[in-house]
């Protein structure tokens, strides 16, 4: 057969194509080897992003502060949902894997399992502390042999360390045979952190500082419920500014057995939010959830009523009358002062109110004190008398307690004039105390700043008289100030302050 030239080319032109299509295949297709490189780039690859997403939680994690605002720190990329988000995984691995040697400054840990845990949180408030009173009233108005089967767990909840070791320092030494018993656990979580408060949303009508504080009881509740739970049969909630009545422990166990047949999740020993709560310790954990899961939503009173409705409560169960009263009139909440009690406490009786009016002999001005005061005995009564047995009288007197009148308008002072005790009660006078002006008022108004001491009580009173002298001219309040534990309550009554 004649080959012409013509399909010699065209099968070369063939074999060139295929081998050159076989070389491609070769180039493109990897090899055994290569494809174990490329495994392990893909492997590495998959290592990288697990780092990556390790870096991005760390970097959430150190966004988890108190009262602090390092939003700044992190990446662009997260948005403030995914924190949001983040912050509560955090949480609930802080909250609910609690280890309690770490957790507990003072104390020790009973080996039977008790009747109550009563808890209590308590947060520095300015210039004053009610907790002490709080304690001092749980161990007078309690039995011996009823403190071997209860427990006081007191949360400190501030982030500022040196406080809190200072303040457990002081409660140990003032009520050191009843940590040592175990009757009083004193309680701080090295760990402890709350969430970024400003990306919480305001709901009912609240200030953001409002919302912040209501959000974090809820946290310190939740805390202490599951620090709390499996010490006792029961569990009692309280607040670090209460008193109580004679016998209270023996009326709790009696209103119990009365209600072991009906449905509830809890008890009511207070009318008053979260005070005088009692669950029993099955469901102690589904409540510290609850709180710690919708912890930003609304206040912890609120939130429980609606878990009560869920667990099948239908009412209110609450004993009458109540077996704790509240008593601090400075709130944890900066810049509130919180006179609510509970009318159905023992021995309450309404207070009248008492102000200004155009015959009163003083200057019109407001009064503030961080001192409790007994029964209608209130602040009020020593600066707007209208008799003789008008004076305030203190229960809880103690070393950097004050009382202070705040003026409407700057005044010029020519005569300051103030008597404690009383011709009823002759030894609740002032021991040790001083009296100063101020100019100077922060914005809350119920502190003096920048004072200057104008005298001391002595014997019980406090008298100046004064024409010429400067500091005591624009003077916008006057502040009396104790500087020593009372050993007696005080009254304070007929003060006088003159103008020109």
């Amino acid at each position: 057969m004649r080959i012409s030239l013509k399909n010699i080319f065209n099968l070369v032109c063939t074999v060139f194509a295929v081998y050159t299509l076989l070389f491609i295949l070769n180039i493109l297709t990897p090899s055994p080897r290569e494809r174990a490189t490329e495994k392990t780039d893909l492997k590495s690859l998959r290592q990288e992003a697990e780092n990556e997403q390790r870096t991005v939680k760390s970097t959430v994690k150190t966004a988890i502060t108190t009262e602090k605002d390092v939003l700044d720190d992190i990446p662009v990329a997260i948005t403030e949902e995914n924190v949001h988000e983040f912050d509560r995984k955090l949480l609930q691995d802080m909250y609910f894997k609690i280890n309690h040697k770490e957790a507990l400054l003072h104390g020790k840990f009973r080996e039977k399992k008790g009747f109550l845990t009563i808890g209590i949180p308590s947060v520095k408030r300015k210039d004053v502390s009610y907790l002490e009173t709080a304690l001092a009233s749980l161990v007078e108005h309690s039995l011996p042999h009823e403190r071997e089967r209860v427990v006081i767990v007191i949360f400190l909840t501030d982030s500022n360390h040196t406080w809190v070791i200072e303040r457990a320092k002081e409660i140990y030494k003032q009520f050191k045979e009843h940590v040592k018993t175990g009757f009083m656990q004193i309680v701080h979580p090295p760990h402890i952190a709350y969430p970024n408060f400003q990306y919480l949303e305001r709901k009912y009508n609240d200030s953001m500082t409002r919302v912040a504080w209501r959000s974090k009881q809820n946290l310190d509740y939740s805390y202490l419920m599951t620090y709390s739970r499996n010490m006792s049969q029961y569990y009692l909630q309280l607040e670090d500014d209460v008193i109580t009545t004679a016998g209270y422990l023996s009326k709790i166990k009696s209103f119990i057995s009365q209600n072991l047949k009906k449905t509830w999740l809890f008890l009511r020993f207070s009318k008053l939010g979260f005070i005088g709560v009692l669950f029993k310790n099955s469901d102690l954990i589904k409540v510290a959830e609850f709180l710690l899961v919708l912890f930003d939503e609304t206040p912890g009173d609120l939130l429980i009523n609606e878990l009560k409705r869920i667990k099948g409560q239908q009412k209110e169960i609450r004993i009458r009358p109540s077996l704790f009263q509240h008593q601090g009139l400075i709130s944890s909440l900066e810049n509130k002062i919180q006179k609510i009690q509970d009318r159905d406490f023992p021995g309450y009786v309404k207070r009248k109110v008492i102000g200004w009016t155009p015959q009163s002999k003083n200057p019109e001005a407001e009064i503030f004190t961080n001192m409790s005061a007994y029964k209608t005995f209130q602040p009020e009564a020593a600066y707007y008398p209208e008799d003789n047995n008008d004076f305030f009288w203190a229960v809880d007197p103690k070393n950097s307690s004050f009382y202070r009148i705040i003026f409407k308008s700057p005044i010029n002072i020519t005569t300051i004039s103030i008597k404690s005790g009383h011709e009823k009660h002759p030894d609740d006078k002032v021991t040790s105390a001083s009296v100063s002006v101020s100019s100077v008022l922060k914005p809350n108004g119920d502190r003096c700043e920048k004072r200057t001491k104008v005298g001391l009580f002595e014997h019980g009173k406090f008298m100046l008289n004064s024409t010429n002298r400067e500091n005591l001219n624009n003077v916008k309040c006057v502040s009396v100030d104790i500087h020593e534990d009372q050993k007696t309550w005080i009254v304070l009554h007929d003060i006088l302050i003159k103008t020109r």
